[in-house]
């Protein structure tokens, strides 16, 4: 339900991806101008030793070679192959700079992941207003109205995606390097399969934090995250999977569409991506509340129907079950059944009764007689 109907909505409101792009755009231009100020010296620093210059000219002239016809695939690729290897141990022996500018690429990453996270929650302010009451609200407009909120809610969801970030990356790396040398290319693609889920979880753990935090305003940030995680848990097949969809799809669509767009697509599939997602982690939040939504002008979801709110109770009976033990969902269960035998016995008693009082005038009358 979650894909579908988030899919539905973003359809609806394809214009308001344009928008979500124009915010990525400025973020990475903001991000690009820093890391040059930056990153420039650095890199001219690490280029002026010589074996880092060596080794990377080796490998200019091993494409130029390739470009001109004068190198076949298999000597090329065993060149380059060498020629990287020892580019990637010059810059290994140069460890000051190389640790300044690991530093400098981490600090890019969470500065690029901070100014993109504080359009989350004016985008899912607007997507609540659609689903809601059907009222379009512009994403800057949003961003006026929320801007402290957002500002709050990126650094505190920074606190939490990118631990988890760095251990899946750094999960995907060690398998795809260590079973390299095991099933060569075919480790790049178990490495895709275990980031594809990973990030997939992730996105899962924190997919009810925003919308508990939008309808529950007086809670603190992380007090809305740890209690948004039992309804997290409820919905959480049906969230992980709209979520390896979304990050399958993003993936093939990257993929296959860079090289023909230049690189293009890396822009607009993130937007698309952003927006989805938001619209998942609502329709998720709808669907667990039995709250109908709008998906458009004219069609209304009535979550009600497809009958949640019975499925959710009888998970919410099967964790009391677990925590209170076995004993107790017996006698809820034997409870629950006296019950349903008292409802059913009660008209039938109460005619037997009737039919007995009737039987006693008769005898009475034959009686009189």
């Amino acid at each position: 339900m979650e894909f579908k109907y988030s899919l539905s909505l973003l359809f609806s409101n394809m214009g308001f991806v344009l928008k979500v792009l124009l915010w990525v755009v400025i973020c990475a231009l903001v991000v690009t101008a820093i890391g040059c100020a930056v990153l420039i010296p650095t890199v001219n620093a690490l280029a002026a030793d010589g074996a880092v210059s060596e080794a990377y000219g080796a490998i200019g002239g091993e494409i130029s070679a390739f470009l001109d016809g004068s190198t076949g695939v298999g000597d090329f690729l065993h060149n380059v192959a060498a020629d990287f290897e020892a580019f990637l141990n010059a810059v290994l022996a140069s460890q000051g700079l190389l640790t300044a500018l690991i530093f400098i690429c981490i600090a890019l990453y969470i500065l690029y992941v901070f100014l993109v996270g504080i359009c989350y929650y004016p985008i899912a302010y607007a997507a609540n207003q659609l689903m809601s009451s059907n009222m379009r609200i512009g994403l800057a407009s949003s961003i006026a109205m929320n801007l402290k909120k957002a500002v709050r809610f990126s650094a505190a969801r920074l606190t939490v995606t990118v631990p988890i970030d760095a251990i899946v990356t750094a999960i995907v790396c060690g398998i795809a390097f260590g079973l390299w040398n095991a099933i060569g290319f075919f480790s790049l693609t178990v490495a895709l399969a275990f980031g594809v889920f990973g990030y997939s979880a992730r996105a899962t753990v924190v997919a009810g934090w925003l919308p508990r935090l939008m309808f529950n305003k007086d809670e603190n940030i992380y007090t809305a995250f740890s209690r948004s995680l039992r309804s997290v848990k409820l919905n959480f097949k049906g969230l992980l999977k709209s979520f390896i969809i979304t990050y399958f799809a993003t993936y093939m669509l990257v993929a296959t569409c860079g090289i023909p767009t230049f690189g293009l697509v890396a822009l607009v599939v993130p937007s698309i991506n952003y927006f989805l997602m938001r619209l998942i982690e609502l329709v998720g939040y709808y669907k667990m509340n039995g709250m109908s939504f709008y998906t458009d002008a004219v069609t209304v979801v009535d979550t009600v129907e497809f009958g949640y709110r019975t499925e959710n109770q009888q998970r919410a009976d099967e964790d009391v079950a677990a925590y209170y033990g076995n004993y107790a969902a017996e006698a809820s269960l034997e409870k629950r059944e006296e019950q349903e035998r008292e409802r059913f016995d009660a008209p039938r008693g109460d005619a037997a009764e009737a039919g007995d009082g009737e039987r006693e005038e008769t005898t009475d009358g034959e009686d009189g007689k």
